[in-house]
């Protein structure tokens, strides 16, 4: 009988062994698996093998963020916002916030996406991050604060070879636009949403001499010329003086 309990208990013991052991395989080869789906495109599988990763290394893991980069580059946006806030409450991280500010501007939610590009641009203060902040600023008719943004981002480096779409005079049709001419010309936009006329042209000359076939930028500006010529021939009125006058003594 004693033979037998003390055999039982080796078995036992051999058992709790190989399940360690067998985990431990597991975990690599998933990670393995997960190494050679990356390699070869294959983000389905990668993420499928992310998630047993993640079951057999506990919420600890630090697999969690790949799952994140995995979902962004799915554009699946709820799940990477969903994956992102997870991963902040943790610990912040700059590349993780701009995951989280793309998902939120690609599911229309504008006002949450300008706190995170601004939380962003204050950890690094780059152009990039401050047109993108501005251009959601001005759609929102945050103008003041659209032209404050970009004009803390005015002096700072512009990337050389930096491009954007723009529309052109064809339907459907787009240009590539120099990033720093699309910027000048977001700065006069804003310019002439604070009814500042002269500055907004100033911004697009300065647009149009870096790109002069610049489309967007030409319709602009001459938008806001005709418009000041009409206010030049038929000025507004005065403003009325609606406070009471004081009577003599």
């Amino acid at each position: 009988m004693k033979k037998i309990l003390l055999l039982l208990s080796i078995f036992s013991l051999g058992m709790i062994q190989a399940q360690k052991v067998k985990k431990s395989d597991l975990i690599a080869m998933e990670k393995s698996i997960y190494k050679k789906a990356l390699q070869n495109y294959d983000l389905e599988q990668a993420k499928n093998s992310v998630y047993h990763i993640l079951e057999l290394e506990g919420e600890q893991s630090p697999y969690l963020d790949s799952l994140a980069y995995i979902y962004f580059n799915q554009k699946n946006f709820p799940a990477t916002l969903k994956v992102s806030n997870t991963l902040l409450k943790k610990k912040e991280s700059l590349p993780v916030l701009e995951m989280k500010a793309v998902a939120l501007e690609n599911l229309n939610l504008p006002k949450e996406a300008i706190d995170v590009y601004d939380k962003i641009y204050k950890l690094k203060k780059d152009v990039g991050t401050a047109y993108k902040l501005a251009t959601l600023q001005q759609q929102l008719k945050r103008s003041a604060e659209a032209y404050a943004t970009l004009k803390s981002a005015e002096n700072l480096k512009f990337p050389e070879k930096g491009f954007v779409y723009a529309p052109t005079a064809k339907k459907g049709k787009q240009q590539a636009v120099k990033f720093q001419a699309a910027f000048y010309n977001l700065m006069a936009i804003t310019a002439y949403d604070l009814h500042n006329y002269d500055l907004a042209v100033n911004y697009f000359d300065k647009a149009l001499k870096l790109q002069p076939d610049y489309f967007v930028a030409k319709q602009n500006k001459q938008a806001i010329e005709i418009m000041r010529k009409k206010l030049q021939q038929n000025p507004p009125p005065p403003p009325k003086n609606n406070r009471p006058e004081k009577a003599d003594k």
